[in-house]
């Protein structure tokens, strides 16, 4: 994590600056997502601990961040496009800071499952399984393409991200459905599935915060 501007910085290295380090947490909380759902599928015993640690340290940079982006404002008073262009970043290290947050939820979640998650789904209708895995893959493209946006201001990925958003949603509500289905129907054996609706809503959430970062960014 870089230092706040120095008083040799020009205003375009101090944003390049805090975009490079907007697009480590990126980086960072993207890999906690993937370590989280690969232990739904069977516990990896150092994933605990590497989540646990990089939520530590994306807590922290969030401050930093904070701190930087005020810092640049207030030695350089930006306007237009540069004063736009640091309030995007602020927008994108708080996302990631909530991204973070549902990452280590879904650990914890499959934690609790002990990383039998297919078979809890294996109760449920034949392709259950390929969707609630579809449905890891696009979210986990959706968090890549936003600190891409992050880090170049990509706004054809901005938009791209925002129109595949519908196709997570589809995703989201077919497995929602059938999860909530089945716990009704069955509520003496429900708690594991229970457990995965509540990972699938962090993975809405998840997204919800890509949109946030592309809307900022386009708007």
């Amino acid at each position: 994590m870089a230092q706040t501007a120095g008083p040799d910085d020009q205003l375009p290295d101090a944003i390049g600056r805090l975009a490079g380090d907007t697009t480590e947490m990126g980086i960072v909380v993207s890999d906690m997502f993937r370590y989280a759902c690969h232990d739904l599928f069977g516990l990896i015993p150092e994933t605990a601990r590497f989540i646990a640690e990089s939520q530590q340290w994306v807590a922290y940079s969030t401050t930093v961040l904070e701190q930087q982006a005020r810092s640049t404002i207030l030695q350089y008073h930006p306007t237009g496009d540069d004063l736009r262009r640091i309030v995007e970043l602020q927008q994108a290290a708080s996302q990631y800071g909530r991204i973070a947050e549902r990452s280590s939820h879904i650990a914890e979640q499959a934690h609790a499952l002990g990383g039998e998650s297919e078979q809890a789904l294996g109760r449920l209708a034949l392709n259950t399984s390929d969707i609630f895995n579809q449905l890891i893959a696009l979210v986990y493209e959706q968090m890549r393409g936003a600190f891409l946006v992050t880090a170049a201001r990509d706004l054809a990925q901005a938009r791209m991200l925002l129109e595949r958003e519908a196709e997570v949603a589809s995703y989201y509500t077919v497995i929602q459905a059938r999860l909530k289905h089945h716990t009704r129907s069955e509520p003496n054996t429900a708690l594991p599935l229970q457990r995965l609706i509540m990972v699938t809503t962090d993975m809405r959430e998840i997204v919800a915060s890509v949109v946030a970062i592309c809307n900022a960014v386009l708007h």
